[in-house]
């Protein structure tokens, strides 16, 4: 059974010194081999997410307790357009998959410092799709399906990316940005301010890329105790929740973005598939 995870929840937890309330988690459910890999840091400090720090990450791959170290990133936070939400981003060369760590040191302001050591696991293929494969066909419900389209969008007003299939867009070879997230029952902030990243970007692009909003729930109207998880979620093999995948025109996956992710980082995603 797949297990929706909650939104911006976390692989691994800090060990910080007890005289600093930071604490860090690494913000994703799946890392895998490759250069330049996306690394999400998330910071709390007394349980509330802090945007001011300034966070270097290096990591380690790991033999039992010995730690070889293999490279760094500084982790500048990024989140624009999320209404307060966002995490750090690091990006890392993973060169082999297995046991991995990363020393993430912060620094705020106002003096509260932590140094988390948090391990990882890298795999050698992704199982959520991944860069550089084929998107699945997916069929998910458009309004041309449904007689209300609040049946296939859990946000209040609905948006206007249900235009399409994921299928549709692959068979006409268009571009696709494809955004998988729930606005109404994701338990963190991160799921409805990224469709309002999305739908920042959309005006500017929709001429050029196809703008798809799959919701992660089906079956949740008029009891929302009943939804169960949709077919694209299950077929995307989606453990957590907001991903966007950008897919280039022959239908293969450029791109991809677990979690809370900032305007800038998609815009440059995005300039770059349709370069």
């Amino acid at each position: 059974m797949l297990v929706l995870a909650a939104c911006g929840s976390s692989v691994a937890t800090a060990s910080s010194p007890s005289s600093s309330q930071l604490q860090a988690v690494v913000a994703a459910s799946e890392l895998v081999v490759g250069k330049q890999q996306r690394v999400p840091i998330g910071l709390t400090d007394h349980n509330t997410p802090v945007s001011d720090a300034t966070v270097h990450v290096r990591s380690f791959v790991l033999n039992g307790s010995i730690g070889t170290f293999k490279g760094e990133s500084d982790a500048p936070f990024k989140g624009e357009g999320l209404q307060g939400a966002g995490t750090y981003v690091a990006h890392l060369d993973f060169d082999r998959a297995g046991a991995w760590g990363v020393e993430v040191t912060a620094s705020r302001p106002n003096g509260a410092r932590t140094t988390a050591r948090l391990p990882m696991n890298v795999l050698a293929l992704p199982v959520v799709p991944g860069v550089g494969q084929p998107a699945p066909l997916t069929k998910n419900p458009t309004v041309a399906d449904v007689a209300d389209v609040e049946t296939i969008d859990s946000g209040r007003p609905p948006d206007d990316m249900h235009q399409l299939s994921i299928a549709d867009a692959i068979q006409q070879h268009r571009a696709a940005f494809v955004v998988f997230a729930s606005p109404a029952f994701c338990t963190s902030k991160t799921c409805g301010p990224e469709i309002k990243v999305v739908q920042g970007l959309e005006p500017a692009y929709r001429d050029r890329l196809a703008f798809i909003h799959v919701e992660i729930y089906r079956d949740y109207k008029p009891d929302p105790s009943k939804r169960q998880l949709a077919q694209a979620v299950v077929d995307w093999r989606l453990q957590t929740e907001p991903w966007v995948f950008l897919i280039d025109s022959k239908g293969v996956i450029q791109s991809r973005f677990e979690g809370a992710t900032a305007s800038d980082e998609l815009k440059a995603a995005i300039d770059q598939l349709l370069h």
